[in-house]
């Protein structure tokens, strides 16, 4: 009988790392390719897709491209095939289309992009430029018409025509953008409206940007208190916000540190905050699981996961993912993937 299993990147670790879904004991480690970034679920197949955006270091400080996506399967453990996109390379975020019928994976070069691959035969089949140079962040309309793409510091979210192929309009965002989620419905995207750089550089003001899908315009900007990364919404439409907190002084993006940092619970019909959590430095993904009930958050510069219990809004559990050396430069908690038994 398969047990539902969580499986946790280790950047600087180069595995995923594996757990009890339920009790949270460890299952066990498996040697990546370095280095995995983001883990996108393919429940149709019950298998696990993971990119290899860098073979060393960060999005604007890294040695030099990775151009693969491994496929996982989380119940044995094993990987089951590399899927090599070149001459694409730099794969970050994916989504799975509703259908299975295609991986979709936000590129860096030859130019931003948003790369198609087929899931049954693992091949690129489509390259779809985004108009920007940053692209990192994707997501999928439950209807599976349109894909919205997140550029980092260029001043838009791509909008992406599915069925043609295309870039069909860019949303205004000229503050730049972290990680984005859609609404269970397709209704709304929700966007980290700032890129993080921006932030301590005191440009710019923390917020969470609403677009609403049908127009494909800005339908609302909340104020945020802390510097938003990673945006998810869990399947009860409760919209979870990773707010970034720094300790005082000055410094660049990967020398200044951080404290712990906040997951903020947002009710869907409003945007109040239900609650606040205090997590790890630097809450960089999160994840739900299907039935709303826990979430999850990586912590990248503590190399960490806190497990959260959505029902009560308590933290439950921190599991070691990777500590790392130190809180500065360490990346040794990333992507999540999680499924169910």
């Amino acid at each position: 009988m398969k047990q539902s299993v969580l499986a946790v990147a280790s950047s600087t670790g180069r595995k995923l790392r594996f757990f009890d879904g339920e009790s949270l004991e460890p299952l066990g480690d498996l040697p990546m390719l370095a280095e995995p970034h983001e883990i996108a679920v393919d429940t149709t197949r019950s298998l696990l897709h993971v990119s290899h955006t860098y073979r060393s270091g960060a999005y604007q400080a890294f040695s030099e491209h990775g151009h693969e996506i491994s496929v996982v399967d989380p119940f044995q453990r094993t990987v089951v095939d590399v899927i090599d996109i070149s001459p694409v390379r730099a794969p970050h975020g994916l989504a799975v289309a509703p259908d299975a019928s295609a991986l979709y994976a936000t590129v860096e070069h030859p130019v931003g992009a948003l790369a198609v691959i087929d899931l049954d035969t693992h091949r690129l089949v489509d390259f779809i430029p985004t108009g920007a140079a940053g692209s990192h962040w994707c997501v999928v309309t439950p209807d599976g018409r349109k894909a919205y793409v997140a550029n980092k510091e260029a001043p838009f979210v791509s909008v992406i025509d599915l069925r043609t192929g295309k870039l069909v309009t860019k949303v205004p965002m000229p503050d730049g953008t972290e990680e984005l989620a859609v609404a269970p419905d397709g209704s709304r995207v929700y966007a980290a409206g700032v890129m993080i750089n921006r932030l301590w550089e005191g440009q710019a003001p923390a917020t969470l940007v609403v677009i609403d899908t049908e127009t494909d315009e800005v339908a609302e900007q909340r104020p945020l208190d802390d510097p938003a990364s990673p945006v998810h919404v869990a399947t009860d439409g409760r919209v979870l916000v990773g707010g970034v907190r720094f300790a005082a002084g000055n410094g660049s993006p990967n020398t200044r540190a951080t404290v712990n940092g906040t997951l903020s619970l947002l009710a869907p019909e409003d945007l109040t905050i239900r609650g606040t959590i205090e997590v790890g430095m630097f809450p960089l993904t999160i994840r739900s699981t299907p039935d709303a009930r826990r979430a999850f958050v990586t912590n990248m510069r503590s190399g960490t996961l806190d497990v959260i219990d959505l029902e009560s809004g308590r933290h439950l559990r921190t599991l070691e993912i990777e500590t790392g050396s130190g809180p500065v430069t360490n990346q040794g908690a990333h992507g999540i993937g999680y499924l169910a038994a």
